[in-house]
């Protein structure tokens, strides 16, 4: 019987193996074989799983994960390099978010205009635009832009449990440098960077992840990727990575349905917790 039972599960899992034991016509051999199972759990969205899979890297996201960089840093940039052009017109935070979503020229300046500048062009736009990158970097230099609360509470955590650690980014190297280097020189000398041109496709293509995966050397089901926005989550999910999503500013209402955890930061967020979310089989939550 145990034999059988050991082929069930082998060919049709646990959990489909114990439901057509309900079937045989001994009640207690199934009452006793059901006592002395112990099947494997799926995760729920909020819960934790116990496995064999072990924590062998992080990979954070850039902008909105170490910092919240679009609110703080882009908007603050932009509203500077504004005033350079029109004072006395500032972008909101809410307008600011609105930019963000927009695509094409016509919905662009129409943004534009309920923000009060009618006198608003493509031309014009590029210019501002160009000098509100330039001011962004300026602000990274000077370390203008706070970490987010939590980051180096489990940066120190993880350095310290021997967990590999990673920045991934579409971002350009210069800024996500500069932004690595804020947390400090220990903590900086000890976190790879993978950003700008590494790869060819951009999230939510999966490259920059399977990239930094074979560079440090460590398994996909051994990976924990903490992200801010669905774009992200749908790298780490490509690459068959576990995914916590730590919200920012402007991802607050996004649909994250996929992420293994959902925060509203990493603060109060440890090692021991995070540490549950990789899987020891690939795809398992995707």
């Amino acid at each position: 019987m145990l034999k059988a039972l050991a082929s069930l599960v082998l060919v049709m899992g646990t959990t489909e193996a114990f439901g057509l034991l309900i079937c045989l016509p001994s009640l207690a051999k199934q009452k006793q074989l059901a006592s002395s199972a112990r099947p494997a759990l799926r995760p729920g969205r909020t819960g934790l799983l116990k496995t064999e899979a072990k924590l062998s890297a992080i990979f954070f996201s850039c902008d909105g994960v170490l910092v919240d960089s679009e609110r703080d840093g882009h908007r603050v940039a932009l509203n500077r390099a504004i005033a350079e052009f029109e004072p006395g017109l500032e972008c909101t935070e809410e307008a600011y978010g609105k930019l963000l979503n927009e695509r094409g020229e016509e919905r662009l300046m129409a943004v534009w205009k309920k923000m009060g500048w009618d006198g608003m062009d493509m031309e014009l736009a590029e210019k501002i635009y160009t000098r509100k990158a330039a001011i962004f970097t300026e602000m990274l230099e000077t370390k203008q832009l706070p970490l987010r609360p939590g980051v180096a509470e489990l940066v120190d955590a993880a350095l310290g449990a021997g967990v590999k650690l990673a920045v991934c980014s579409s971002n350009t190297h210069r800024n996500v440098k500069l932004i690595v280097e804020s947390m400090g020189q220990v903590r900086a000398t000890n976190i790879e960077i993978f950003a700008g041109n590494r790869v060819s496709m951009r999230k939510p293509s999966p490259d920059i992840y399977n990239l930094a995966k074979g560079t440090v050397g460590v398994d996909a089901a051994d990976c924990l990727v903490i992200e801010d926005d669905e774009v992200g989550l749908e790298a780490a999910k490509a690459a068959h990575m576990a995914c916590l999503i730590t919200t920012s500013a402007y991802t607050r209402g996004d649909d994250f349905k996929l992420a293994d955890r959902i925060e509203s930061s990493l603060q109060g967020i440890d090692l021991e917790a995070v540490s549950c979310l990789p899987r020891s089989m690939v795809g398992l939550n995707a």
